[in-house]
């Protein structure tokens, strides 16, 4: 009886190093993750700041497709409608605030972009869709900041139809 409390003693002292090295490694792999999302990311805001928008372009895209669930979708999204905004190509930004809006519904980001949706549709000329748009903030997004932004737009496009 007593060899075999040894033996269980010695496996146990041999085994409990192995489990703590493999859960070391597990969290190593875990913090590599985090580094490649973050060092992904922030590529595509170095082309933005060097003003290369189609590098910009291609690196938030790969890394949407790479980084499902990564930290920074919600930003790389929001990237790549101001750069499709700020080039004039209101339907790509409204793809992008769509895709943001419809991931990220419940948060300000999400109803932002949505609003940025009526602001495209208004630079189009599409007073409609936009004024559809700012009524349902208006209406189902109480909480939002961006409410109040959608009843000025209301307001403004009111003024504009008299």
């Amino acid at each position: 009886m007593r060899d075999l409390k040894i033996v269980c003693i010695m496996l146990i002292m041999v085994t409990v190093p192995i489990f703590v090295r493999a859960a070391d490694e597990n969290k190593d792999a875990q913090n590599l993750d985090v580094l490649a999302d973050d060092l992904k990311f922030q590529n595509g805001v170095s082309f933005i700041k060097l003003k290369m928008y189609d590098k910009a372009l291609e690196t938030f895209n790969e890394y949407l497709e790479i980084y499902y669930n990564g930290n920074h979708r919600d930003e790389a999204y929001r990237h790549l409608a101001e750069i499709y905004f700020n080039r004039l190509e209101y339907l790509k930004a409204i793809d992008n605030y769509q895709l943001l809006f419809e991931e990220f519904s419940t948060t300000e980001s999400g109803v932002e972009a949505y609003f940025n949706i009526g602001i495209c549709y208004l630079k189009m000329g599409n007073d409609k869709k936009a004024a559809v748009i700012f009524n349902d903030i208006v209406e189902n997004h109480h909480d939002s900041a961006w409410r109040q932004q959608a009843e000025l737009q209301l307001d403004m496009l009111n003024i504009l139809q008299e």
